[in-house]
């Protein structure tokens, strides 16, 4: 008969296995009195700077060179005999509200509605050549894009912020290209959040770290290590049939 001498060691749990109580989970978010039209047009701007020339290198130059509150800057260059006008670097990006109304209902009277108008415009010398003539689309299609993937990010975009427009207009010449992009908003004066899908919990690091080897930012509470389980406890290798 064959006997094993080496008996298979089993973990054996602690007598007393320290609990940390889970702390309370705060899920009343504060909410903060604000200009809804203002972070709604500093939030499209953010995106908008992300924006880079090169869409295949992330870390270009950033494609609009101005990016401004519309107030009729552009129309006033164009005709004016004098420009008193400040300088304005092309490609560039207006953005102004037109149609904004409130609802006046008792039980609504914060909220509103409006559309949002993003006057994009480019300054190819050769817009018409075919290798180039349908950038003005492209352009469209990224600003789109761009907008789609960070509206979640901004509070006073995640309302109601909806594609709803797209011109292009052919009143401007001397290479300069205009296009619009209109986007229909919904918005409330309360409508921005100081902790925006903030929320507080509690991890325990595994086994394969410990407290003590996270710096300040990630152990602020200056926990101790986990006695159990221990590394050699849990990790190893099993047979399948096992």
């Amino acid at each position: 008969m064959i006997i094993d001498k080496h008996k298979p060691t089993h973990p054996t749990e602690p007598e007393e296995v320290p609990v940390v109580p889970e702390p309370e989970i705060d899920e009343v978010q504060e909410v903060v009195e604000t200009n809804p039209m203002i972070e709604a047009y500093k939030a499209v701007r953010k995106i908008l700077e992300s924006i880079p020339k090169d869409p295949k290198n992330p870390k270009s130059p950033r494609l609009f060179k101005t990016i401004k509150l519309g107030n009729g800057q552009l129309n006033r260059i164009k005709y004016n005999t004098h420009n008193k006008e400040y300088g304005l670097v092309f490609p560039a990006v207006f953005i102004h509200f037109i149609n904004i109304y409130y609802n006046v209902g008792t039980s609504s009277i914060a909220e509103g509605k409006g559309t949002m108008r993003i006057h994009y415009v480019l300054n190819r010398l050769n817009n018409s050549d075919d290798e180039v003539e349908c950038e003005g689309m492209e352009v469209y299609k990224r600003i789109v894009s761009a907008i789609e993937a960070q509206k979640a990010n901004f509070p006073a975009l995640v309302s109601r912020f909806q594609l709803e427009y797209w011109d292009q207009p052919l009143t401007f010449d001397d290479a300069l290209q205009p296009y619009w992009i209109d986007y229909q908003i919904w918005f409330q004066d309360f409508t921005s959040y100081a902790y925006k899908n903030y929320q507080d919990v509690y991890v325990t690091v595994p086994p394969f770290t410990q407290p003590s080897d996270q710096n300040e930012i990630a152990n602020p509470d200056h926990l101790p290590n986990h006695e159990y389980p221990k590394f050699e406890d849990i990790a190893g290798f099993k047979d399948k049939k096992e």
